[in-house]
């Protein structure tokens, strides 16, 4: 007996939906709401709003250079290999597809998804708001075309109508010519019938999409310390009326959902911050008919919708109060990066946070520093009330006339003289910042005092190498943790969507990828250029290197302890550290060479051929002579086997005709003898 469990409502289902996502970190009400919208106005130099009217209002911009100066840094560490992520094959049998899918995955991510803006914009968010979110599915895009066909023929007009994937919308039929008959009513010739149509042409496709999500749009359960342990995940997405129904959702079902500016999400804080709307300004056209604009909410749960006791995790889209889709899903499409984790939490902090307060103390002894320089220029007096021609004073110029009714009637108001500590507190401030973010003069070239010093190469390479190893450490976390995952469900996505054989531009030629070879998981590798070193150091490590296998191979050690490939590799990590990505463009690899014709033999050699070539010619000939002779004996044998035959034969034939002679006369004896019978005469 099959037990049957009772599925929640819709009512049901939407109430909590609801609940998870007001409880959700992200949501537009929390602190972490707050923190981001914050951080992205101090990143844009916004005011504080506790400025004075009358006096500086500068904001210092320490929180973007710092993220500006580490973002160069980043992309180059993620774009200096030309695969960012390889797949490790599991044995010997694997190697070449290993190769195949690291080539392939590189290919859907860096071409097919524009792989460098998605990093870009995942890295910044992660820089400014905590955590940058990377989505990753297949996408099923239908294309919709009109396309105008005249003077088709009959079967071209047939051909069309048998299309599946297009559909006449206008047809109009053009006589030609039309059927003649005789008296008698045959057919002479048919008609011609030409037809002018107008298609609608719908092809549907499918690849895998990668995209970055901004944080606001992002929520995830209080509880999660990843994406992988979430109960609950929403993506927050604005769609038009028309994207929606060609994904295949119910036209009356999309004309329902509340517009876009019936929900909060469009006015969300963040949001604005982000694009810094101006007070008179309104978040935007929602548009109208098929351009109508509709926040969606998709909401990754596990959650016992069946009753059954167990939760499974679930996919299910909402706008407003109506449930657009519910499916069951096997993995959350979201892979995330923070720059400073912290331990069991699913936020950690940003670079941001690290420097807001420094900003805020900078731009606040600024403004009494610029104020002290204002009154400085533009003194303050004092005057006898009735004694002074306040427009004079008021009106100040050079070589002006303040015109006075008694002497000392004006009296300039000392002002304070700015304290010499004020500036070193700036440079502490500056040194608190390079501390923290790893972000210095020196590491950036911008220190003069070092180029007039006596301050060596080495202690220079030192004081860089040291600086950076701040910014390896995040672009190893961004590597290990979000960019990784990313790249094996690439890799999932692909095998479980991509059937068919296809053919791609790798590595400068065209490849036939087969995704059906392909195992069902492979180890992923992150090729990140981190290491104990600035470029330029690491670019001397490799000549270094380079110089060690020349004198190995010099001496003997080609073949034994170097090798083409050793040589290949060490070559064209030299050229990547260079900054050339496609180091096939200056060397070969040996693995894919032609093998090499074999050495050209010395005089003995070709002597010692010739003499081999001529005895093996004696005995080809010994053999063929061989051959003939018992070919020759064996038709011999033959013919004597049917010449005896043939005898036997004509034995057998001769025997046969004399026993026939025989049994003929002795039947014509008998009848002669029954005819010399005499008549009548018999026993008595």
């Amino acid at each position: 007996m099959v037990k049957k469990y009772k599925k929640m409502t819709e009512d049901e289902l939407i109430a909590k939906l609801s609940s998870e996502i007001e409880s959700s970190t992200g949501h537009m009400s929390s602190e972490l709401s707050h923190q981001r919208e914050e951080a992205m106005k101090y990143y844009l130099g916004e005011p504080f709003g506790n400025e004075i009217d009358g006096r500086s209002e500068i904001v210092t911009t320490d929180v973007r250079d710092t993220i500006e100066y580490i973002m160069p840094s980043l992309m180059r560490i993620f774009t200096t290999h030309n695969n960012i992520a390889e797949f490790e094959p599991q044995g010997p049998e694997d190697i070449e597809m290993a190769k195949q899918a690291t080539d392939y995955v590189n290919y859907v991510f860096n071409k097919q998804n524009n792989g460098f803006k998605v990093l870009y914009d995942a890295f910044k968010d992660a820089l400014i708001s905590k955590t940058g979110v990377i989505k990753h599915f297949w996408e099923e895009k239908t294309e919709v075309s009109k396309e105008n066909y005249t003077n088709l023929t009959e079967i071209e007009y047939q051909s069309i109508l048998a299309n599946d994937d297009m559909e006449v919308i206008e047809h109009t039929e053009v006589i030609i010519q039309k059927q003649q008959v005789d008296d008698f009513g045959t057919l002479i010739s048919p008609a011609i019938v030409e037809h002018d149509v107008k298609v609608k042409k719908t092809k549907t496709d499918g690849q895998v999409r990668v995209l970055s999500v901004p944080p606001e749009e992002f929520l995830v359960s209080r509880r999660a310390t990843s994406v992988e342990d979430a109960s609950f995940v929403c993506h927050r997405v604005k769609k038009s009326v028309s994207d929606l129904i060609l994904e295949g959702y119910p036209k009356s079902l999309v004309d329902e959902l509340p517009s876009y500016t019936q929900n909060n999400a469009e006015f969300n804080e963040e949001r604005i911050a982000r694009f810094s709307y101006d007070d008179d300004s309104s978040p935007g056209d929602e548009g109208e008919g098929p351009s109508r604009k509709v926040w969606l909410e998709e909401c990754y749960m596990h959650i016992d919708y069946d009753n059954d006791g167990i939760a499974e995790l679930r996919k299910i889209t909402k706008g407003g109060n109506i449930i657009l889709d519910n499916e069951e899903i096997d993995s959350i499409p979201f892979s995330t990066i923070c720059p400073l984790p912290i331990p069991h939490k699913f936020h950690g902090m940003s670079i941001a946070d690290t420097v807001q307060d420094i900003q805020l103390i900078k731009s606040t002894i600024m403004r009494n520093l610029l104020d002290n320089m204002y009154l400085t220029n533009n003194a303050r007096y004092a005057v006898l009330a009735g004694q002074v021609e306040l427009d004079d004073l008021l009106s100040s110029k050079p070589g002006g006339i303040v015109r006075m009714r008694a002497p000392g009637a004006v009296t300039a108001l000392p002002t304070p003289q700015i304290q010499p500590y004020a500036f070193d507190m700036v440079r502490y401030l500056d040194g608190i910042r390079e501390e923290r973010s790893g972000v210095s003069k020196m590491s950036q070239g911008l220190n003069p005092d070092v180029l007039t010093s006596h301050v060596t190469s080495g202690a220079i390479s030192a004081a860089t190498e040291s600086a950076m190893q701040r910014i390896e450490l995040i672009a190893r976390i961004f590597a290990e943790t979000g960019i990784k995952d990313l790249f094996r469900n690439i890799y999932s996505l692909v095998q479980r969507y991509e059937d068919r054989q296809k053919m791609a531009y790798l590595n400068g030629k065209f490849v036939p990828i087969d995704v059906s070879r392909w195992k069902e998981k492979l180890n992923c590798t992150v090729n990140v250029g981190v290491g104990s070193g600035s470029q330029q150091s690491k670019t001397q490590t490799m000549g270094s290197i380079m110089q060690i296998i020349q004198g190995l191979v010099q001496n003997g050690g080609m073949g034994s302890i170097v090798t083409p490939e050793n040589i290949y590799n060490a070559v064209s990590e030299f050229i990547a550290q260079s900054g050339y990505k496609n180091a096939d463009q200056f060397i070969s690899n040996p693995a894919m060479m032609p093998p090499k014709p074999p050495p050209e033999p010395t005089l003995d050699e070709k002597v010692a051929q010739q003499k081999a070539q001529v005895e093996l010619q004696k005995l080809q000939l010994q053999a063929q002579e061989l051959q003939i002779d018992t070919e020759l004996k064996a038709q011999e044998l033959k013919l004597k086997q049917e010449e005896a035959a043939i005898n036997l034969a004509l034995k057998q034939q001769e025997l046969q005709i004399k026993k026939s002679q025989l049994e003929l006369n002795e039947q014509e004896l008998a009848l002669e003898a029954v005819q010399n019978r005499p008549v009548g005469i018999g026993p008595s």
